[in-house]
């Protein structure tokens, strides 16, 4: 098992930690730990609707460390293996983004991450609906949905990768909850070019 790298800046605190199979095939295994971290303040805000089965709020983090069983092969670093690892990442991401609740997830762009110490990261956006919990604004009957966009990120360790990541609101919650005219106390102000800085910030932590 490989530890998920920490995010220690606050507000960012840990809330969820599970490992699972990532992939298998005959040749290979990759198990992934992986880490959630949320802000305490917006949680306790928004947790009313966050629809069972999601596992974070729309602004939030996580980290994951791979494991491969059996490693590369000396020749084959982690390094080297990048891009392909990358390909397979972005792919896998998107499938597990979907299968995890959020709904119209598509990829949106990738780029060269830089980090510190004069590394580099494979970075992947996708753009997704994150579903409300119809209830809470008053409409049990609905599906109410806001949009998001979310960041992750893979690079290589010594022995392995690790990937980080974040989601953000693209609109305010007010804009979401009028479409299904619906009603709710609570908000959520989109500030997506200070959320960007911030996850790709945060990413860049994970990674030292």
């Amino acid at each position: 098992m490989s530890d998920p790298p920490a995010i220690d800046a606050a507000p960012w605190t840990q809330t969820e930690e599970w490992t699972e199979t990532a992939f298998q095939n005959r040749f290979v295994t990759v198990e992934a730990t992986n880490a959630v971290y949320e802000d305490p303040e917006f949680l306790d805000a928004v947790e009313e609707l966050v629809p069972t089965g999601i596992d974070q709020t729309p602004r939030a983090m996580f980290t994951t460390g791979l494991a491969f069983d059996p490693p590369p092969p000396g020749d084959k670093t982690p390094e080297r293996l990048l891009p392909i690892a990358a390909k397979y990442a972005s792919r896998e991401f998107e499938r597990s983004l979907a299968e995890d609740g959020l709904r119209n997830v598509r990829q949106a762009d990738s780029q060269d991450l830089r980090l510190r110490g004069r590394r580099t990261a494979s970075a992947f956006q996708y753009d997704a609906d994150y579903p409300l919990d119809g209830a809470a604004v008053g409409r049990p009957d609905a599906t109410p949905t806001l949009a998001v966009r979310v960041w992750a990120a893979i690079w290589p360790t010594a022995d392995s990768f690790e990937m980080a990541g974040g989601i953000y609101p693209l609109e305010d919650l007010e804009a979401a909850v009028e479409r299904v005219d619906g009603t709710t106390d609570v908000t959520i102000e989109a500030r997506p070019g200070g959320d960007r800085r911030v996850v790709l910030d945060r990413i860049r932590d994970a990674a030292r």
